[in-house]
């Protein structure tokens, strides 16, 4: 009888909590960024490790900054658990060995979600900064 008890218990727990999880998918996908639709123009900025600066101008109907900068090929990379993880910009690539990595910022502030979940809009200016140091 006990047996039986906590059997129900452990059901009704899973079902609570698959339930829960679904609700928490169901608000992020309402409330998630969202990209501007239609045309606008962006710019990209690569500081590559010597320190050097080049600056991309893109036109384009994509809502996010991740189409936008692989669909130009300034951008190559892996799909990861988060997205798009970037390995080599503008032909750098990063070093592994020196802990190296591509650090997203938009108006020198850095950017909570990989590039192809970033959301952009007309006049949005990125910065791709080769950075060494996890």
């Amino acid at each position: 009888m006990k047996e039986k008890s906590s059997t129900k218990k452990i059901v009704i727990g899973a079902a609570a909590l698959i339930i829960v999880c679904a609700a928490l998918l169901l608000i992020y996908r309402n409330f998630m960024p969202k990209g501007m639709e239609g045309e606008k123009t962006i710019t990209v900025k690569v500081v590559h490790g010597d320190g050097s600066e080049k600056d991309f101008k893109y036109g384009t109907n994509e809502a996010y900054l991740g189409a936008v900068i692989q669909e130009n090929k300034l951008v190559e990379g892996e799909e990861g658990q988060y997205g798009l993880f970037m390995t080599s910009v503008d032909g750098e690539e990063a070093d592994d060995s020196k802990q190296q990595w591509w650090c997203l910022t938009k108006g020198g502030e850095q950017v909570n979600t990989s590039a192809d979940q970033t959301p952009i809009e007309d006049g949005d200016t990125f910065e791709l900064t080769l950075t060494e140091g996890y």
